[in-house]
């Protein structure tokens, strides 16, 4: 899985349109502004498919280790395919996403996540110090 943290004053998301891969939007968000933000742009890939578990668990690690790195108690999951050329099925991607915000949600955050599957408009503004933007990668 590669992993882009972005530490935002702002960032927002507008959906524009449905892909054929899109999940069900009832209750989300489908236009949203978050302050103070650790946004974490997600691609899952083929190879995170043989141990899917472990690469859920290694990725929250690593975005709690990072958030409290931080001192961010706002997280923002951005499902974002274009980080890897080697990306994975769709629907073990979606689980893998869905897991980790399952697992983040309790650990005393304020947790969100865009929807999967949808193009997406979004503007963001970076904070300046040396750590605001981040990457990762995490292998099963």
């Amino acid at each position: 899985m590669k992993l882009l943290f972005i530490h935002c004053d702002y960032f927002s998301y507008v959906t524009t349109q449905r892909t054929k891969l899109a999940e069900d939007i009832p209750n989300g968000c489908k236009s949203c502004g978050f302050k103070d933000a650790l946004v974490v742009f997600l691609t899952a890939e083929k190879v995170d498919e043989k141990d899917q578990q472990k690469v859920v668990t290694k990725g929250v690690e690593e975005i709690v280790n990072i958030s409290r790195r931080l001192g961010a108690k706002n997280i923002v999951l951005f499902p974002f395919v274009h980080l890897s050329d080697k990306i994975g099925s769709a629907d073990k991607a979606l689980k893998m996403i869905a897991e980790i915000y399952e697992n983040l949600k309790p650990l005393g955050f304020t947790v969100d996540k865009a929807p999967f599957g949808w193009e997406k408009v979004f503007s963001l503004t970076s904070k300046g110090h040396p750590l605001a933007e981040l990457s990762r990668t995490i292998r099963p």
